[in-house]
């Protein structure tokens, strides 16, 4: 089934923005049978995840996550 890619980023971010906060964003999203799967970003890292149409169960992997530096400025 054909359907726009702004229909699956809706469909996409409700569940994304409850398990990583409302600053989570889409990056990508593609139809794979009954899932929608793409990337996403929230503040301080890049998630895949996979949108299951039976459950709208939401899974995502964290791909990179950035982190503070530890050194010091010389002088």
């Amino acid at each position: 089934m054909l359907r726009s890619v702004d229909k699956l980023c809706r469909e996409v971010i409700g569940p994304l923005q409850e398990r990583c906060g409302p600053q989570a964003r889409v990056l990508t999203a593609e139809v794979h049978g009954h899932e929608v799967r793409g990337l996403a970003f929230c503040p301080g890292k890049v998630l895949r995840y996979v949108l299951e149409a039976e459950g709208r169960r939401l899974k995502t992997r964290s791909l990179l996550r950035l982190a503070r530096s530890s050194r010091q400025p010389a002088a």
